[in-house]
């Protein structure tokens, strides 16, 4: 049975990309970007990143890998403006494509940390030597 290809990241790899994520989501933004920035890379960004992080492990793509943190970034910057401020979050889309594209960003940067197992190598097959001619 061989092992299929998987991506192993640990905190060497995980803390810096969510660390690039809030300093470049928040360098646009001041004061109010960091700290909201920092508060829901804690409560809900890092955890959907790990959580996709974990689901993309059999896909040894890193641009793949990149996507999935993204689309958990844009949940992130979705679902932390709708608590902020309500049904209103809707007017607020430019923020939410920011927090997917830092995500992403954050990921894309660290692809070099994490490691790529490949599959096993094949054992080669031997052929078999032919046997004595068959008599009549």
């Amino acid at each position: 049975m061989s092992r299929p290809l998987r991506v192993t990241f640990g905190p060497g790899a995980f803390l810096p990309g969510a660390g690039l994520t809030v300093l470049v989501f928040g360098f646009p933004l001041g004061f109010p970007g960091y700290l909201y920035g920092t508060l829901s890379a804690l409560i809900l960004g890092m955890p959907l990143a790990l959580v996709a992080g974990i689901c993309m492990r059999p896909v040894r793509n890193q641009l793949l890998h990149a996507v999935a943190v993204g689309v958990a970034g844009l949940v992130t910057g979705v679902l932390t403006l709708m608590v902020i401020t309500g049904s209103h979050w809707s007017a607020m889309w430019g923020t939410i494509l920011w927090t997917g594209f830092c995500a992403a960003l954050g990921r894309a940067a660290v692809s070099g940390l994490v490691t790529v197992h490949d599959a096993p190598a094949r054992e080669p097959v031997v052929a078999q030597k032919p046997g004595p001619p068959l008599e009549p």
